[in-house]
């Protein structure tokens, strides 16, 4: 228990979590240093408490809790030009194969440690992207760019419980049955060549929920894990690569017991309040074929999921294509995304899909293609009160 009694006063200011946790098990006191690590507001090396620095040189976020605000999706905001901002938000950069650009990395940031400048600055307006100030010079010829909005965190525990054996069952990357819907697994290679299936992610290209929060230490704080252990995190410029930094190739800046305890934290948050039963707006969703995809529940060793997602990869056409991608997974093709508090989101004005573009179910139905365009075309025909019905069940998911 000392490393652990070390870590409560490194990262969460000491008196007050380790009074919280005293005389409670590992389990309660792993979940209170991750809590911490994950409000935690990160600052650059050198700091005088090392373990409390690493931050950049470039960076999106201070601190996990800065884009997941309150573990769910922070509320998309106008900009007053037409367009709209979102605390949340980042670009992706990738060539079609998921390759990131060579001078950007996998992600474009846009903060810096004091003495450095930010890669660039991301301007969203009258539904165009404006990227300026582009510090390190174009972009690759090949690069696409891709907006991606911060997700919710709940129920990420309940996901990961779920078995392989359970997703892959629903899996039909031939289209077998002839439905127009042909979900496929993400396969994941990793470094020993070994494949594992990913379920975590808008691309589902994360085993779990460990790896996922090592990148985005790595992509959004610009700190290192063991799973990513250059200090420099995604930045390429060699003035940024030679900023400081508060470890090393050998010694991470964030441990791999913290990143542990952090996605333990992450894995015991419950998930949104199951929705209040409506048995007209269930029959309708099913019959649109919405449930195709968004499978209302899955089964897992403890019981049901209701995440409303089958956790495999659809491809929803050339109108949904969020150019930046990840290697082996096309711009078009995406984890069907849970619905499990999709009424939280649109009471806080989120925005829905990838990128915050739709501001309410409908709105973001029309933009379903590919896969999704027999279930949109279905909801169009419905009548104007069972379109009312349906969008009402799933507007209280």
């Amino acid at each position: 228990m000392r490393r652990a009694g070390v870590a409560v006063i490194a990262f969460a200011a000491g008196a007050a979590i380790a009074a919280s946790a005293a005389g409670a098990g590992n389990r309660d006191l792993s979940f209170a240093i991750g809590k911490a690590l994950f409000e935690r507001a990160w600052v650059p090396a050198p700091s005088s408490t090392r373990a409390n620095d690493g931050l950049g040189p470039v960076f999106n976020a201070r601190a996990c809790s800065a884009c997941h605000q309150g573990l769910d999706r922070a509320q998309r905001m106008d900009d007053g030009q037409g367009g709209f901002t979102h605390p949340g938000m980042v670009l992706k950069l990738s060539d079609a194969r998921g390759a990131p650009d060579p001078l950007y990395g996998a992600q474009l940031q846009t903060a810096a440690i004091a003495g450095f400048v930010p890669e660039g600055r991301l301007v969203l307006s009258e539904g165009d992207l404006v990227i300026g100030n582009l510090g390190a010079g174009p972009l690759a010829p090949s690069t696409h760019m891709g907006l991606r909005a911060a997700p919710a965190l709940r129920g990420l525990g309940l996901l990961a419980s779920v078995p392989d054996e359970e997703i892959l069952s629903r899996a039909d990357p031939d289209d077998e049955d002839g439905d127009g819907v042909s979900g496929r697994a993400n396969w994941v290679f990793g470094a020993d060549g070994r494949k594992r299936l990913g379920r975590f992610g808008l691309k589902a290209s994360g085993v779990t929920l460990a790896e996922q929060t090592e990148a985005a230490f790595f992509n959004d704080l610009g700190m290192s894990t063991p799973g990513h252990s250059d200090p420099a995190g995604d930045c390429r410029s060699q003035s940024c690569r030679a900023g400081p930094h508060g470890g090393t190739e050998a010694e991470p800046e964030i441990r791999g017991d913290l990143v542990a305890m952090l996605a333990d934290y992450l894995a015991r948050v419950p998930p949104p309040a199951a929705a209040k039963p409506d048995g007209a707006g269930e029959k309708m969703f099913v019959a649109t074929g919405c449930s195709s995809c968004h499978v209302p529940t899955l089964t897992a060793p403890g019981g049901e999921v209701p995440a409303y997602s089958d956790l495999l990869l659809h491809d929803l056409g050339p109108g949904l294509d969020g150019g930046a991608t990840e290697p082996g997974v096309q711009g078009g093709e995406w984890r069907t995304a849970p619905l499990w508090g999709l009424s939280r989101a649109l009471g806080a004005k989120a925005g829905l899909l990838h990128d915050g573009r739709a501001s309410d179910v409908a709105e973001a139905i029309a933009h379903h293609g590919g896969e999704g365009a027999g279930a949109r075309a279905r909801f169009q025909a419905l009548t104007k009160a069972d379109r009312a019905t349906l969008l009402r069940y799933v507007e209280g998911l």
